[in-house]
């Protein structure tokens, strides 16, 4: 049976002398690794357009699944929206946020809500000015789809986060478990979508940042790192 749906591309693989090992989250299955032959052969014979693989691309696509394969093949796509990554801000937060989704996705989950979010709101901000909370809050926003965002009823005024059980203490905790007192706060204010109350502080947002990427490791990919961040806050800070 054919599939059409629309899919982002998440990582691209070169395969032999022409082809590629595409793994492109789709809305209806999840994210699926395809084959496709000829891509990069530079005669433009292949079904499927080079340009088009561009990680974070959002594609529509056919194809027939078969899922006692571990590569599906394409048959068509198209390409109803472009990147103009014209900053340098926006292209360094673009690398941020492909490692950010190459290591938190997981083969064949299916997350329509998450789907949607990244269709509709994260992919279409990378074009714009960005906030200069815009990663932070967007490493909140993708652990609320995940289903394992802290909790913010538990929050009270100077409580620490416990980073292993998603939740406000105000009892002292290891620092290795938590997250300081000001980046806790920080996060409340985030999970509760209110970063403009946030002050302009590189300082904090990277102490966010940090706390942040540990939860990741607890909650969704224990080896999680995001090599990109660096560069990203280099540009955002200028």
């Amino acid at each position: 049976m054919l599939n059409k749906t629309l899919g982002i591309v998440i990582k691209v693989i070169k395969y032999g002398e022409s082809s590629a090992i595409c793994h492109i989250y789709t809305q209806e299955l999840g994210l699926i690794g395809f084959h496709i032959p000829a891509v990069f052969n530079g005669k433009g014979k292949g079904k499927i357009k080079s340009a088009y693989l561009q990680p974070l691309q959002l594609l529509e696509i056919s194809f027939n699944y078969n899922k006692t394969k571990n590569l599906q093949s394409l048959s068509e796509a198209s390409c109803p929206f472009i990147f103009n990554l014209t900053h340098y801000q926006n292209q360094a937060f673009y690398h941020v946020i492909c490692e950010l989704l190459q290591q938190s996705l997981k083969e064949n989950e299916i997350n329509i809500p998450l789907f949607k979010y990244l269709q509709q709101s994260l992919l279409p901000s990378i074009n714009n000015p960005l906030h200069f909370w815009a990663l932070p809050s967007t490493m909140v926003n993708l652990l609320y789809f995940h289903g394992c965002a802290p909790n913010v009823d538990s929050y009270q005024s100077h409580s620490l986060l416990d980073l292993n059980e998603g939740i406000y203490r105000t009892q002292l905790l290891s620092l290795k478990n938590s997250a300081m007192e000001s980046s806790s706060a920080a996060i409340y204010l985030l999970l509760k979508d209110e970063k403009d109350l946030l002050p302009l502080d590189t300082k904090l947002r990277t102490e966010v940042i940090d706390d942040l990427e540990r939860y990741y490791k607890v909650h969704i990919n224990e080896y999680l790192e995001l090599k990109s961040r660096a560069i990203w806050g280099e540009l955002m800070a200028s």
